[in-house]
C-alpha cells in the first residue's frame, strides 16, 4: 500500500488546480465581452436604421413631427445610460463573486483532498490490521522441533531439520517430522458448503467408502473394551485416524507424551494431506478464516488439534503452542467446539507475547463477526489474563499504586476500547466483575499460606492479610446476570461456570508469584477501602449490569453464547494430569468384557502375539506393510 503523500506534493497540486480554474473564468470573462460587444454593434445598426427611417419621414411628413423624433431620441440616450449604469455595476460585482468563487471552491479541493487522504490511511491500518489481525500465523514459529532445539542448544531432536522438498510440493505447515512422510493408500476429501450466518465458508471432510467400511469395523473393536484389540486394529489399519488417536490417549494417560505425540504427528500429517494445496493461502493469510462442519472425521481433526497443542506446551514450545492453538481457532472461529480462546490467552502469557493477547482480545469479535458492538474483552478469563499482559509487560518497573482514580475508572470502562486502561484499572475491574474468580485462584494457589509482603503505599485493607479479605462479603457472590454476558438460559450459566473453572485450572500458575500476589492485594485492599468508607455502592454497580443504559451505545456484547462450553471437560484442560494405573483399570474390565456377547471380528482382522507388549505393537505399526491382511510381525 502507497503512503500519504506530503505536503509539500499536495500544495503543488493545489496550487495548479486555482491555475487552471482562474484561465477557465479568465477566458468566460473574454466570451462575456466579446457577447457584449456584439450586442452593442446590434442596437448601433438598428440605431442608425430607426434614423435613416426617421430622416426619409422627416422629408416626407410635416415639421411639426419633429418635436415628437427629438422626444424618442431622447428616450432611446436615457435607456442607453441605463444599460450602460447596469453592465458598470455588473462588471463591478463580477470580481467579488470570482473571488467568492475561487475561496469555496479551494474549500471544495482541500475537503476532496483530506477526505482522500482519509480513506487512504484507513486503508493501511486495515491492511496492516489484516496481517497482523488476531488469527495471523506466524508460520515461523510452527517449526516446533526448532523450538526445541533453542531449549537443548547441544541436543538432536529427531525430525528437527525437514528436508527440503521439490518447489511445486505441497507446503507443510502442522507436522515438522520427515519421517512420517509415506505415501497414504486412503485420503479424506474436502467438501465445500455454503457459507454460514457470518459469511464464512464452511467444509467438511468426507472419507471414501472403503474408509467408512473400516470405520464400521472399528466400532466392532472398540465394543470389546480391550486395548490389545484398538493395537491390532491399528497394526493392520496403521492411517485409521480414530484408532491412531485413542492410541495416543492411552500414551498420554499413561504419561508417555513422546509416543503420543509421535502418533498426534501422524494423524496431523493424514488431514493435512487431505487438504490439498488450495489451504495454503488459508494458513499464510490472516484474513481467511474457515469453518469445519461437525461430523465425525471433523472431531477427530479438531481434537487432534487441540491435544497436540497440549503436548507442545508440556514439552516447553510456547510459542509453536500459540500458533497451533490460533490454528485451532482459525478452523472453527464462529462455534469453538474445543475451547480454543482458553488456549491462546494462556500460551501468549506463557510465550510472552503479551502485546498479541491484547491486539487478539480487542480485535477478535470484529475480524471473525464484522460487528463494531460485539466484543469478546469481558470474557472472564481474556479480562484477567489481559489485566496481568499489562503488568508483566512492565517488566521490574512495576507500580502498585493505586488511587481512588482507578476505582471511577474501572466503574466506568465499557466504552469502545476498554483495554486501553491501565492495568490497575483493568485489574480492579476484573475483580468487581467477577469476584468468584479471585476465590477460587486463592483456594488453588493457596494464597493464605503464601508470605506476601506490604509496600509504604498500601493503606489500611491493603496492609491486612489474604485470609481476612478473602473473607469478604462481596467474594461470596455467584450469580452474574451481566447484560454483555447474554446468559438467558441455565445453560448459559453453566457453560460460564465451566469457563471459569477450566480457567483457574489453566492458568492458575501464571497467578502464584509474590510480585504478582502483591499487586493483586493492593487492588482488593482498595476496594475494601471504598465499600466500607461508603465510596463504592456495590448494589447499584451490580443493578448497573443487569440491563443496557436507555440510549447508551453498546460495544462489547458478547458474540455467543456461553451455553456452547456446558459439554467441555475440565480433565482436558488439567496442567498436571494424574497418571492412570491401567492394569487395575484393565482387571475390572475383564468381568465386563466376558459379559460382552460375542461380535463377528473384521475379515482382515488379524490379532498379534498376546505375549508381545503394547508399545512394541505401536512400534510395529510404524512399518508400513503391517497394514496387508496377512502380514505378520
Amino acid at each position: 500500500m502507497e503512503q500519504n503523500e506530503p505536503k509539500e506534493v499536495v500544495d503543488e497540486q493545489l496550487v495548479k488546480q486555482v491555475h487552471q480554474v482562474e484561465q477557465q473564468k479568465k477566458q468566460k470573462q473574454v466570451f462575456q465581452m466579446m457577447e457584449m460587444s456584439d450586442s452593442e454593434d446590434e442596437q448601433q445598426s438598428e440605431q442608425k436604421n430607426e434614423e435613416t427611417q426617421t430622416q426619409q419621414s422627416d422629408q416626407t411628413t410635416q415639421p411639426q413631427n419633429d418635436q415628437n423624433n427629438n422626444n424618442q431620441k431622447k428616450k432611446k440616450n436615457k435607456n442607453k445610460k441605463k444599460k450602460e449604469k447596469k453592465q458598470q455595476q455588473e462588471t463591478s460585482q463580477k470580481p467579488e463573486q470570482n473571488q467568492d468563487d475561487d475561496f469555496e471552491f479551494l474549500d471544495k479541493v482541500q475537503a476532496e483532498q483530506t477526505q482522500q487522504q482519509q480513506q487512504q490511511s484507513q486503508m493501511i491500518q486495515f491492511q496492516e490490521s489484516q496481517e497482523n489481525g488476531p488469527l495471523a500465523i506466524n508460520i515461523k514459529k510452527l517449526n516446533y522441533n526448532k523450538e526445541l532445539q533453542q531449549h537443548f542448544k547441544n541436543a538432536k531432536i529427531a525430525g528437527g531439520q525437514q528436508k527440503k522438498g521439490h518447489k511445486n510440493a505441497k507446503q507443510s505447515y502442522l507436522t515438522y517430522n520427515p519421517e512420517i512422510n509415506i505415501p497414504l493408500p486412503d485420503k479424506f476429501n474436502v467438501k465445500f458448503g455454503n457459507l454460514n450466518e457470518q459469511g464464512l465458508q464452511l467444509f467438511s471432510f468426507v472419507a471414501s467408502q472403503q474408509y467408512e467400511r473400516l470405520q464400521q469395523d472399528y466400532t466392532i473393536v472398540k465394543g470389546y473394551y480391550d486395548p490389545q484389540a484398538i493395537f491390532n486394529f491399528l497394526q493392520m489399519n496403521p492411517y485409521h485416524c480414530e484408532a491412531q488417536f485413542d492410541v495416543s490417549e492411552y500414551f498420554r494417560l499413561k504419561g508417555d507424551y513422546k509416543q503420543a505425540n509421535e502418533l498426534l504427528e501422524r494423524l496431523l500429517y493424514i488431514y493435512e494431506c487431505s487438504l490439498g494445496y488450495g489451504f495454503n493461502k488459508f494458513f499464510e493469510d490472516a484474513s481467511i478464516n474457515l469453518e469445519v462442519e461437525e461430523n465425525a472425521h471433523s472431531k477427530v481433526f479438531l481434537m487432534s488439534l487441540f491435544k497436540f497443542t497440549d503436548v507442545l506446551t508440556r514439552k516447553g514450545c510456547y510459542k509453536a503452542a500459540l500458533e497451533f492453538s490460533k490454528i485451532l481457532l482459525k478452523f472453527c472461529p464462529t462455534r469453538d467446539p474445543c475451547g480454543a480462546l482458553f488456549l491462546v490467552d494462556c500460551n501468549a502469557l506463557k510465550a510472552q507475547n503479551y502485546e498479541f493477547l491484547i491486539n487478539f482480545t480487542s480485535n477478535f469479535a470484529r475480524s471473525v463477526y464484522k460487528s463494531n458492538r460485539s466484543s469478546i474483552v469481558f470474557m472472564p478469563n481474556l479480562l484477567y489474563n489481559c489485566a496481568l499482559a499489562k503488568f508483566l509487560e512492565k517488566g521490574e518497573n512495576h507500580h502498585y499504586s493505586f488511587n481512588d482514580q482507578n476505582i471511577t475508572e474501572a466503574i466506568n470502562n465499557f466504552g469502545p476500547h476498554p483495554l486501553q486502561a491501565s492495568h490497575q484499572v483493568l485489574i480492579i475491574q476484573a475483580i468487581l466483575l467477577y469476584p468468584i474468580i479471585i476465590k477460587q485462584l486463592a483456594e488453588a494457589n493457596e494464597f493464605v499460606k503464601q508470605n506476601v509482603g506490604n509496600l509504604e503505599s498500601f493503606v489500611d485493607n491493603q496492609r491486612k492479610p489474604f485470609k481476612e479479605l478473602l473473607t469478604e462479603e462481596f467474594l461470596q457472590r455467584e450469580t452474574y446476570l451481566h447484560w454483555f454476558l447474554q446468559i438467558d438460559a441455565e445453560d448459559d450459566n453453566e457453560g460460564f461456570l465451566k469457563s471459569i473453572s477450566i480457567f483457574v485450572e489453566k492458568s492458575k500458575s501464571q497467578w502464584k508469584t509474590n510480585e504478582i500476589l502483591k499487586w493483586i492485594k493492593g487492588a482488593l485492599g482498595l476496594i475494601v477501602n471504598h465499600i466500607k468508607s461508603q465510596k463504592l455502592d456495590l448494589g447499584s454497580f451490580y443493578e448497573d449490569l443487569t440491563v443496557v443504559k436507555e440510549g447508551a451505545p453498546i460495544y462489547n456484547e458478547l458474540p455467543f453464547q456461553y451455553r456452547r462450553y456446558k459439554e467441555l471437560s475440565k480433565s482436558h484442560f488439567l496442567e498436571n494430569p494424574e497418571r492412570l494405573d491401567f492394569n487395575n483399570i484393565f482387571a475390572e474390565n475383564i468381568g465386563a468384557q466376558q459379559q460382552q456377547p460375542q461380535q463377528q471380528l473384521p475379515a482382515n482382522f488379524n490379532p498379534l502375539n498376546a505375549n508381545q507388549g503394547l508399545l512394541q505393537a505401536v512400534f510395529g505399526t510404524l512399518l508400513p506393510w503391517v497394514h496387508h491382511p496377512n502380514a505378520q510381525m
